[in-house]
């Protein structure tokens, strides 16, 4: 009996110019040359949030929990632009200047997610674009 070769058809491939950018409106980020986020279909790969608010003025100044926190208000906002929601992140990545604060971020990062965490990837790094920062997450979201 002979064997039927099946061969699996691949999914169309995505247009990177047909990337919608995503908005939230702040006035601080309008002479910066990035997208806060940017919308592919159903997939929104939000740029790197630090701990900013929305005129542009560091929230929590050596204080990682604070800072943590504000980050992810600004992820929340950056998706709600793109109509999705914190629940809708399947993956982020974490950039800290210091990993003795490691736990901190975790515990408000745990206060955020809960019981449904998104994969995730934390590193270490000697220091972000600007001076006070400790934290910046990256984030990918897929809206159902």
């Amino acid at each position: 009996m002979a064997t039927r070769k099946t061969t699996k058809e691949a999914a169309p491939a995505q247009d990177a110019s047909a990337a919608k950018i995503i908005d939230p409106g702040w006035s601080w980020d309008d002479k910066l040359p990035l997208a806060q986020a940017k919308q592919i279909g159903n997939t929104i790969y939000v740029s790197g949030q630090v701990a900013f608010n929305s005129q542009g003025k560091l929230v929590g100044k050596g204080n990682m929990k604070t800072q943590t926190r504000q980050v992810f208000r600004n992820i929340k906002a950056v998706l709600a632009a793109a109509g999705a929601k914190m629940e809708h992140i399947i993956k982020i990545n974490t950039y800290i200047t210091d990993g003795s604060k490691f736990m901190e971020m975790l515990e408000a990062r745990g206060d955020i997610f809960g019981d449904n965490p998104p994969a995730s990837t934390a590193v270490v790094v000697a220091g972000l674009a600007f001076p006070g920062l400790l934290i910046e997450v990256e984030a990918i979201a897929v809206k159902p």
